[in-house]
């Protein structure tokens, strides 16, 4: 049995590469928003209002696994290991009912040379790391308090975590093991509940906030963003901390996992 104790810290590598790659959709939806117009038009209450965010995450993720190990990932690691992610929010409200949906995708690989035991003797390996995860929450709210300066809903949905963390790993030069980390392909659906508001400052300047808490294949999920928001001529210019963390029941190959950090994004609103 491969019991792996080190945290793994990945090496630099492909570091411009990667962030093109990383960069490249959200280079793609500002070219492409100059045909679309980035203020919010005045609209009655019975109309519906729509926007679009794509943004970039820059956070640090934690993953502990059923067995104890656990693998910390910076965002300079994420970023210089990083093969293609997507981040994008997409929100409609239309009287005091509105909806969300919210899309995150990263695909990294990484090769670190780790130490372990096989059989009760101590080795040095060679490993590939290709993690893959995809997440998304999706919920409906309800407004509860307006006045000029505020808004207050409630909201309640679903959050749905896909996580792989495949290790190839060579015993010697003729001999290479393929494991999946924790022992399956992780995949979770849980219910939410929680509350979104946002506070105008003034005519340019706006804060958001968000808190959601949930449960169902995981044991507890929970999530907390605080934000701001400029307006441009053309478009909202967002940037905030965020704030997203599962605890599972072990029964799987994961223990717990959160990923934590600073955003920065562009939003439409028509």
């Amino acid at each position: 049995m491969l019991m792996i104790k080190q945290q793994y810290k990945t090496p630099t590598v492909f570091r411009n590469m990667a962030m093109k790659k990383c960069l490249a959709p959200l280079m793609f939806v500002l070219l492409m928003a100059g045909a679309v117009s980035a203020s919010a038009q005045e609209k009655s209450a019975d109309q519906w209002q729509y926007d679009f965010e794509a943004y970039f995450w820059m956070p640090q993720m934690d993953i502990t696994t059923a067995s104890g190990t656990d693998i910390t990932l910076t965002f300079k690691d994420l970023l210089q290991n990083l093969d293609m992610a997507g981040m994008f929010d997409f929100g409609a409200q239309k009287g005091k009912w509105s909806m969300n949906a919210d899309f995150i995708y990263m695909n990294l690989g990484a090769k670190e040379e780790i130490s372990g035991e096989i059989i009760g003797h101590p080795v040095t390996l060679d490993v590939d790391i290709d993690l893959r995860s995809f997440i998304s929450t999706v919920h409906g709210g309800y407004q509860v308090a307006v006045n000029d300066k505020n808004q207050l809903d409630v909201i309640a949905g679903i959050r749905y975590l896909y996580i792989r963390i495949p290790l190839e790993f060579d015993l010697n030069e003729n001999r290479t093991r393929k494991v999946t980390l924790g022992g399956s392909d992780e995949d979770k659906w849980d219910g939410i509940v929680g509350l979104q508001g946002v506070r105008t400052i003034n005519d340019k300047w706006y804060f958001d906030y968000y808190g959601d808490i949930g449960a169902g294949e995981s044991d507890l999920t929970f999530q907390t963003k605080l934000g701001f928001g400029y307006h441009f001529n053309k478009f909202t210019g967002t940037f905030g901390f965020r704030y997203l963390r599962w605890n599972f029941d072990k029964k799987g190959g994961l223990a717990n996992m959160y990923v934590i950090g600073p955003y920065v994004g562009a939003k439409w609103i028509w």
